[in-house]
């Protein structure tokens, strides 16, 4: 067990953290000698939730080509384990080498303002407030881990997941009866269950074991990492008296937002519809993954895509090229995401349009919005 723990934790976690960090570094995002002192508020828990978008869009782009001229599993895993691995390791170097060039010492320093923080009464709280919300998300992914929740989906996800792991079978298997049937493209455009397939075959155990047990240990975190990240943006500058003060805004405020957030999470269920209920319950669908850990990116992205059109009239390049790569992880998890993904981008880009009267952001959120484009017609024609 504590292997495949390890393994999962490799997959999981050192890959897309790696993956992350890498292309932070060489976008500029993370300075070469300035730690994590960044442009745009790189840090390690952003670089874990970009890593996702990323491998999930190379995994996409990997697997599609091989589903639709139906070609085997170990294929599709060896192609993306070789890029993943290469970007995740070349990730793990640059780490390495800032930890030289003056991370460490940005390191050392947030953890004595942290103690020195805590002797304060403002410091106690936030402390308290931050173990309420670890002991909310420690309750959340350990009931995750140890009740089993059934789905009637399953009954067709997990069978493509096993077949491909056992079979190596890339959807030409009937998942009801087991017998071999054409290439159904219309789920096959997004093989979300072909990567449960991959972390099952790294782990050493039945998809079914890594789709309902093992992948919600580190997906639910994640999503917790991106509503992080979207409440650091939202709480700094929040101050009593109306006084921006980043630090302020990012004392008190922020955990108690995310214990916010996990009470909408733990109490969401009131129907199967919800993105709560997706996240505890379906956290091994792509669906769940489509509305917990792509669309709060999409959130987070362009919201700094409106801060930089507000300061320097449009946004960096390389956030435009995380947007694409968001487009292409969506896809990965619904054929449908492809029209509601670009819908979305293209709706709030034009209100930024009307707000900042930037044209250059018109052009930029069309350029994010190929991926799906391409996408979508790739589906309407096959």
């Amino acid at each position: 067990m504590i292997l495949k723990l390890l393994m999962l934790g490799i997959w999981m976690v050192f890959v897309p953290l790696g993956t992350g960090y890498f292309a932070l570094s060489v976008s500029g995002t993370i300075g070469w000698k300035n730690g994590t002192g960044s442009k745009n508020g790189g840090d390690v828990w952003y670089a874990l939730g970009l890593g996702y978008i990323l491998i999930w869009a190379v995994f996409q782009l990997v697997a599609v080509p091989f589903v639709i001229k139906i070609g085997r599993f170990l294929q599709v895993a060896f192609v993306f384990e070789m890029i993943s691995l290469t970007f995740s390791i070349a990730g793990m170097l640059l780490f390495l080498l800032h930890l030289r060039y003056g991370l460490w010492e940005t390191f050392v320093s947030r953890g004595k303002d942290i103690l020195k923080a805590g002797k304060s009464r403002e410091g106690a709280l936030t402390l308290f407030l931050w173990l309420i919300f670890l002991a909310g998300l420690f309750f959340q992914v350990m009931q995750a881990y140890r009740l089993a929740y059934a789905d009637g989906d399953d009954a067709f996800y997990i069978p493509i997941s096993v077949d491909a792991y056992q079979a190596g079978e890339l959807y030409t298997g009937d998942s009801y009866t087991g017998g071999p049937t054409d290439v159904n493209l219309r789920y096959g455009l997004a093989p979300f269950p072909i990567w449960v397939a991959f972390i099952a075959s790294k782990c050493g155990v039945n998809a079914a074991v890594a789709a309902h047990s093992l992948i919600p240990l580190v997906l639910i975190p994640v999503t917790y990492v991106l509503y992080l990240e979207i409440g650091k943006m939202l709480c700094s500058g929040v101050a009593a008296g109306g006084k921006k003060d980043e630090r302020t805004g990012r004392a008190w405020f922020l955990p108690l937002f995310m214990i916010f957030v996990t009470l909408l999470q733990v109490f969401g269920n009131y129907s199967i519809y919800p993105a709560s209920t997706f996240l505890l319950t379906r956290t091994r669908q792509g669906k769940a993954a489509l509305g917990n850990v792509i669309l709060p990116f999409f959130m987070l992205l362009l919201f700094k895509i409106a801060e930089e059109v507000k300061k320097r009239g449009k946004a960096g390049w390389q956030n435009v090229l995380w947007l694409m790569a968001a487009m292409a992880a969506g896809c990965l998890c619904s054929t449908m995401a492809g029209f509601l993904c670009s819908m979305l981008v293209m709706l709030v880009v034009f209100l930024i349009f009307i707000l900042y009267r930037k044209p250059a952001v018109l052009l930029q959120g069309f350029l994010g919005c190929v991926p799906g484009i391409v996408y979508a017609l790739i589906y309407l024609k096959l």
